[in-house]
């Protein structure tokens, strides 16, 4: 028996085991990143409730500073919004004073405003039957137009919440959830462009219309989200739009997404009437997610007590009362899982019993075995470190052959090249030596006629001028350069090189060469000494100075490193 076999089938059994009954998940990273955030933010409702009731007491004190009839009102108004979903007395407190000030003032738009308002109110807290009574004094006749889409929208809001309550079997003819989508289209026929909630009237319009309508809207409330601060109401209502809109499309991945950021913004701005996180608890219970659809329906019922809606407390109550009975499944699985796994383990321990005695009868022998090979390892360790030792004093001689060959190469090309050099020089010198000759043989003949003729004169005109002189120095360096330039000709590229662009050389032609370049031709041929490069070149020791401080000073490399660097330049033509 192959005890490492038994080890691998061990563990994937186990393995196996600890896999079944867990759900799977094809969430993106980037929606459970998302949830993960949620997450954190749930677990935190002393902050986000502590920070509303900063804003509260911020306002409550400026609200004191009001003189006018006017700024009363207005900052009714805003502490209505402020406690319209966080405390329902509260804000009815307020609904109630900005409905006396609109009876003095006998502003019939604002008293409808305010019942519409306190309609609102009751209908979130569950009282259904007063906020209709609220919502049909109201004559719809004179509504004015800028409160049209906020009329209907509360109507729509308030049949929604009867159907709601009376749950999904609800079959009434008048069914309750078809009057509110007539007013959901009512409301987006009167919304104005302006109002913050357009985008939200418009998604509720299309949300059961064909596709091409359905994704135009997507498009703009994308755009609007990802614009904004996700910090206000308005911000959560449309996030919870876009998410509705996706659930339509069959896009359950953006629908979780788009739940999860208006659950978090909702939950940030203490929104104790959250439809988004109740909803994401929902799909967090369909996909077997419980400990997250406990999590995110016990806050969302905490909200609803703490707040007094009394339809949201009624569903969520029927949600928990689901998630019990799947924490209930779970555990009866987990439990059958537990007695699978005794068994499986039992009788795995069997096994590893009986391969254990197997392995102490191996043992046995092994360490016999052991014993002997202990005895040629230590024999083979002691070859082993000599023949390391003489391999490393192979190594050492090697890597040392290996740098006097490279030493020995590189001598012999620096020979070879002065040996063409020589050859090549003594060659062009003996050609030049022959030609001088011959010119002074015919010089002294020609002197001799002249002395012959008595031509003293045209002797004198000769000898005095000193044309004959700048020819011979111009065909030597005539001659110089063509040598030179056969044996080294990428010398004035390469020199070139060594100085700033705007200072390089151009020469007249291919095979001839300038004051400075013949210079430092010399030197690259060995001859250093500005005093002997003067006297091969026929200049003064100071014209020779004066260039070669000029040219150094072109130079893009250090000064002292110019003359060594020209001697290793251009390619030696053989």
């Amino acid at each position: 028996m192959n005890f490492r076999h038994l080890s691998v089938r061990f563990y994937i059994i186990v393995l196996a085991m600890a896999a079944v009954g867990l759900p799977l998940s094809a969430r993106s990273s980037d929606v459970e990143s998302i949830l993960c955030r949620l997450d954190s933010v749930v677990e935190l409702p002393q902050v986000w409730d502590g920070l509303k009731r900063h804003r509260l007491a911020e306002l409550h004190k400026k609200q004191h500073q009001a003189r006018t009839i006017d700024e009363r009102y207005w900052f009714n108004k805003n502490l209505y919004d402020e406690y319209s979903v966080f405390n329902a007395d509260s804000a009815m407190v307020y609904v109630n004073r900005n409905y006396e000030i609109a009876e003095q003032l006998g502003d019939e738009a604002k008293l409808i405003e305010w019942e519409i308002n306190r309609s609102f109110i009751l209908a979130v807290t569950g009282l259904l039957k007063e906020a209709q009574d609220a919502i049909e004094r109201i004559d719809p006749e004179k509504v004015p137009e800028d409160l049209r889409s906020q009329y209907y929208n509360q109507l729509a809001y308030l049949y929604s919440h009867y159907g709601q309550y009376l749950g999904d079997g609800h079959t009434s003819p008048t069914d309750y959830y078809v009057q509110s989508r007539l007013y959901q289209d009512s409301t987006f026929i009167h919304a104005s462009k302006s109002d913050p909630l357009y985008l939200w009237y418009k998604a509720w319009s299309v949300l059961r219309a064909p596709g091409a309508g359905r994704q135009e809207v997507i498009r703009e409330l994308k755009a609007d989200i990802d614009s904004t601060r996700m910090d206000s109401r308005v911000d959560a209502m449309k996030a919870y739009a876009l998410a509705r809109l996706y659930e339509f499309e069959g896009d359950e991945e953006n629908r979780m997404k788009y739940l999860a950021i208006s659950a978090i913004c909702d939950v940030k701005i203490a929104n104790k009437d959250i439809a988004s996180l109740e909803e994401l608890g929902k799909m967090m219970l369909a996909e077997e997610d419980i400990d997250r659809a406990y999590a995110y329906v016990n806050y969302c019922q905490q909200q609803a007590q703490s707040f007094n809606n009394r339809v949201r407390a009624v569903t969520l109550a029927n949600i928990e009362k689901q998630i019990r009975e799947e924490y209930s499944n779970r555990n009866q699985q987990q439990q059958m899982r537990l007695k699978i796994y005794l068994v499986v383990l039992a009788t795995l321990l069997l096994i590893l019993i009986f391969a254990s005695l197997v392995i102490i009868r191996k043992n046995r022998s092994l360490r016999d075995s052991q014993a002997s090979l202990s005895a040629l390892n230590s024999e083979l360790k002691d070859n082993l470190d000599t023949l390391s030792a003489m391999r490393e004093s192979l190594e050492v001689t090697n890597s040392r052959l290996q740098e006097v060959n490279t030493e020995l190469s590189a001598v012999n090309n620096r020979l070879k090249e002065s040996n063409l050099i020589k050859e090549e020089y003594v060659g062009q010198m003996f050609t030049m030596c022959s030609n001088y000759i011959n010119k002074m043989d015919n010089f002294r003949k020609l002197v001799l006629r002249k002395l012959k003729a008595n031509q003293l004169d045209d002797l004198i005109e000769l000898v005095d001028s000193n044309t004959m002189a700048q020819n011979e120095l111009k065909e030597f360096y005539q001659q110089f350069d063509s040598i030179f330039l056969n044996m080294y000709p990428d010398f004035v590229k390469d020199f070139n090189e060594l100085l700033r662009p705007e200072e390089r050389i151009t020469v007249r032609d291919n095979m001839s060469l300038n004051t400075e370049l013949r210079i430092y031709a010399l030197v690259r041929l060995g001859i250093n000494d500005s005093v002997k490069i003067a006297a091969l070149l026929h200049y003064s020791p100071q014209t020779v100075y004066n260039n070669r401080l000029r040219t150094r000073n072109k130079a893009i490399i250090p000064k002292e490193k110019f003359a060594e660097t020209v001697q290793t330049l251009g390619r030696f033509h053989v």
